[in-house]
């Protein structure tokens, strides 16, 4: 037992087991705000854009098996604000060597929005909406570890109008 202790202790110190594991794809977020300015009982539009390096993709938010990993986006609300709808893109079809069905993927370039309600009483001013954005990147060969990315979105609540430009 000790010396098998003392060989994991020495991998691990050494780094063999790791040094020939590719690099992880990360994928690269932009959030944009497309309704930056809501008023009290609006609704709020957002969007996060992901990319990917080419030939890389992920498991759709709804794979096509229970034990593939999902893409979710997580939006945390602030105080006055409620998560209405989280609107995914239409995923592809991909059809893998070695597997009979086909995965339900989306590719290295997609964007997922956002609907959030701001309560009729939500106090004028600025609010920061957090996300997280966690998925599976894959390739032709490899699935990686799981990884996350985390995104901002800024929201002005006023009592005008709602609308304008997106950030």
């Amino acid at each position: 037992m000790a010396r098998w202790l003392a060989i994991v202790g020495l991998v691990t110190l050494t780094g063999v087991g790791t040094a020939a594991q590719p690099k992880r794809p990360e994928a690269t977020v932009t959030a944009a705000t497309l309704t930056p300015s809501v008023a009290p009982g609006g609704e709020a539009r957002l969007a996060l854009a992901v990319t990917l390096p080419a030939d890389v993709h992920v498991q759709s938010n709804k794979p096509s098996d229970p034990f593939f990993i999902p893409t979710v986006l997580t939006v945390e609300p602030p105080a006055g604000f409620t998560v209405e709808d989280v609107i995914y893109p239409k995923s592809e079809r991909l059809k893998q060597e070695g597997l009979a069905e086909p995965l339900i993927v989306f590719g290295n370039r997609f964007t997922i929005e956002v609907r959030l309600k701001a309560a009729a009483s939500a106090p004028a001013g600025s609010r920061v909406v957090p996300g997280r954005l966690r998925y599976q990147a894959c390739d032709a060969t490899t699935c990686y570890p799981p990884a996350r990315a985390e995104a901002t979105w800024t929201l002005q609540v006023g009592a005008g109008r709602e609308g304008g430009a997106a950030q």
